[in-house]
């Protein structure tokens, strides 16, 4: 479970560059509830990823170094 003092810790090893930006994001989540009604912050949606993403997840690891092999095999068919 994290603590204040864990986020204190965080916040202390933000560089000086960067407060203004984490002070936003920080204030955007208060006023919008997260921090201070929810138990929990929502869970974010993955992006909408093409259909041909992960479309060679059963393929070989040595695809792309043996290519040639397997396009003379006739990979796919």
């Amino acid at each position: 479970m994290t603590t204040r003092d864990d986020l204190h810790r965080l916040v202390d090893q933000i560089p000086a560059t960067n407060l203004e930006t984490t002070a936003s994001v920080l204030r955007q989540l208060v006023s919008r509830g997260f921090l201070t009604k929810a138990p929990q912050l929502p869970v974010l949606k993955e992006p909408p990823y093409p259909r041909s993403v992960g479309i060679l997840t059963e393929a070989p690891a040595d695809l792309s170094t043996n290519v040639d092999d397997y396009l003379a095999d006739g990979f796919g068919q």
